[in-house]
This record gives structure tokens, sequence and C-alpha cells, in this order.
């Protein structure tokens, strides 16, 4: 069994199969496409790499992968932080402690001797301002777009290995009962007439201005969160735009204003791409075209998507237990159900610290549906 750096292409291809094989029996797996993870990696696509480092390895046993990890280094999350820690994400592997630990002692090695760094954690995908966070309870469904899937057995190779909690992370479940729970449906259209703010949804010929007032939010917010929040460069912020005009709805992506027009809050919900993507096993291409593969999976999240996840809920600190939240919550609930024909929603995630969010979610009627952590290690 060996240990090696990815530096070719065909490396980097048997990088980025390995899930299918880790995969091939679990129903709730949906995996990304091929042509996704080649570009995340991509020094030259991927805007990640414009301010941060990072390294892939695979554990081989002649022509067999058995695992693989990323090790990354973002200077920009450091200096934000004023922390000196690196990242390990992409995380695959059999249920072989040994490949669990010759994965971890490369991470370790390559992030404290070449890169100077005193501790580590994830599984992050190079930074916070991507997938991060391992599922560790909650494995009897799919995962919603963009949120961790893992087999159950990586929390025990990840802990036997010395890896530690640092925190876990909730999703919340909204089904039909919480969609028509009006009970609370005249409460909060009382607190944004008391506190003048309206909500709306994105404006499609003033998008990129729109984008901006959200940006406006989420730099005041953000500081918040857990000590792992790093700004967005402007070239990553292109990025999940451009992801967003391709998915989402603009009637579901919503920008909360006070009654000056300054932005207070806003929220972005999107489709469950998964269900439209999972029978598709990771190929857009279809007759060997991508552009015809990239119009069937546009057709499928219009026609065959039952369920949304809600990605974004920011409102500003002293807008909060004035209804903001709830009312960007209740429009989008109005909209998905009434307009979409959703049968449910997913939010998340959020802090297991954070009891106000957690409060205002019980009070709209979500339920705690699935548990994520994110682990650390000392150098």
């Amino acid at each position: 069994m060996d240990i090696i750096r990815v530096t070719t292409p065909q490396d980097r291809e048997k990088f980025i199969s390995i899930p299918h094989k880790i995969y091939q029996n679990d129903p709730n797996w949906t995996p990304q496409f091929d042509f996704q993870v080649r570009e995340k990696l991509d020094r030259k696509k991927n805007p990640f790499f414009m301010h941060g480092w990072a390294q892939e390895f695979l554990v081989v046993e002649g022509d067999e992968v058995l695992g693989r990890v990323l090790a990354s280094d973002d200077d920009r999350f450091n200096a934000e932080n004023k922390t000196n820690v690196g990242m390990f994400g992409f995380y695959e592997s059999v249920n072989d402690q040994n490949v669990a630990n010759a994965l971890f002692d490369a991470v370790a090695d390559v992030l404290k001797n070449e890169r100077k760094r005193d501790s580590f954690f994830g599984p992050v995908e190079f930074s916070t301002n991507f997938e991060y966070a391992l599922l560790v309870d909650g494995f009897d469904s799919p995962a919603k777009v963009m949120m961790p899937y893992n087999p159950e057995y990586y929390k025990t190779l990840f802990e036997t290995w010395g890896l530690e909690k640092n925190r876990d992370l909730f999703s919340w479940y909204f089904d039909r009962t919480a969609m028509f729970a009006d009970s609370w449906r005249p409460i909060v259209e009382r607190l944004r007439a008391r506190y003048r703010f309206t909500v709306r949804p994105f404006s499609t010929r003033s998008f990129d201005a729109d984008v901006e007032k959200c940006m406006q939010v989420y730099d005041h917010v953000r500081s918040e969160w857990w000590w792992g929040s790093v700004s967005l460069t402007p070239e990553e912020i292109k990025s999940y735009a451009e992801l967003l005009s391709f998915v989402a709805d603009p009637e579901m992506v919503l920008l909360a204003e006070s009654e000056d027009g300054t932005p207070i809050g806003f929220s972005v919900t999107i489709p469950d791409v998964n269900e439209a993507a999972r029978p598709l096993k990771g190929s857009l291409t279809w007759f060997g075209i991508p552009f015809l593969g990239a119009l069937r999976l546009k057709y499928r999240i219009k026609r065959k998507v039952k369920g949304s996840r809600l990605m974004v809920l920011c409102v500003l600190p002293e807008y909060r237990r004035k209804g903001v939240a709830e009312n960007l919550i209740l429009n989008t609930f109005d909209f998905g159900y009434y307009k979409k024909r959703y049968e449910n929603a997913e939010l998340g995630w959020t802090d297991e610290y954070n009891d106000k969010i957690s409060h205002v979610l019980e009070r709209v009627g979500a339920k705690r549906f699935k548990r994520y952590r994110v682990y650390q290690k000392d150098l």
C-alpha cells in the first residue's frame, strides 16, 4: 500500500472516480458531476487558487485505488481569522483504518512541515465557502443539493486516527405541515408592517446589483459565525452567481430591505438538483454531447424535483426578532409550495450554538433533521 501525491492528469482522474467505487451500492448517494470536480481541482478555473493552495493524495495498492484526500491551505482565511490552520477535504476511502491513517498522516505531514501550520480541520472543500462537514447522523435519506453525504463508518476512521470534534451543525426539515402552519402568518405580516421593511425577489434586470446588496449583509453577519468564516473574492461571487442563475428561480432568491432601500437580509433557496441528477450517475453528457446533457438536466429540474434547499438565511443583527427571517421563510414557502408545488424543503445548516436561529426555525414548524460534524487536530 502506497501514498502518492496527485501530479498527473491520470492520477487526477483516479482521484475523481473513486467515489463511484465507494458508493456503488448506496441508493442515497448522489455523485457530483465529474466535470464539476475537474473544474474544482483545476488551478486555472477555480478562483480559490487565486489565494489558496491544495495538494491531492491517493492511497493505492497495485493498480487499485483505496482512498483519497485533499490538503488545502488558504492564506486569506488565516489572515482574516488570525489563525494558522490548514484544512482537509474530498475524503473518500474504503473501510480500512490503515488507509485512513495513511491519508491523514499525509495531510498532517504536508501541512505541518511544508505549509508550517499548527493545526488543521475539516472535512472542507478548499475553504469554508465551499461544502464542508461530515454527516454523523441522518443516513436514512439522500442528502439534498450541496450537502455532504458519506458512509457512516467515516466517523470511526476519523476519530480513531485522532481527529476531535470542533462543533456540530444541523440541517432542518420543512414538510407540508410547516407550509400550512398559518398560525404564524398574521404575526409575521404585522411585524413587517410595524418595522416597515419589504421582501422582494431578485430582479433579473439588476441581478448584479442585488448580488452586491446580499454581499453587504453577508460580510456584516459572517463574523458572528463559528471561527471559520472568510470573505468571498469578486471571482468567487461571480462563480456563485453563475451557479444560481442556472439552477435558482429568481422568485426564491429573496432580498429584505428597510424603508429607505437598505439591504437588511436575504435568503437563497434552490431546487434539490440532486433529485434530478441522481439517475445521471455523475455524467452530464447525453448522446455524447454535454450541451444536450445540460438541457436534459434543466428539464429534469423543472419537471422532476419535489424538494428544495434553503441554502442561506442572513439577517442583520439589529433587524432580528423583528420578523425579517420569518418573512423570508414565509415568502419562500408561498412561492415554493403554491407555485412550484414543492413538497418539502431543507435548511442547512445552523451552528449547534446558535440558539436564536434555532428558535426561529422551530417557531415556523421546522424539525431538526441531520447532524454534521467539523473535526480538528493540533499538529
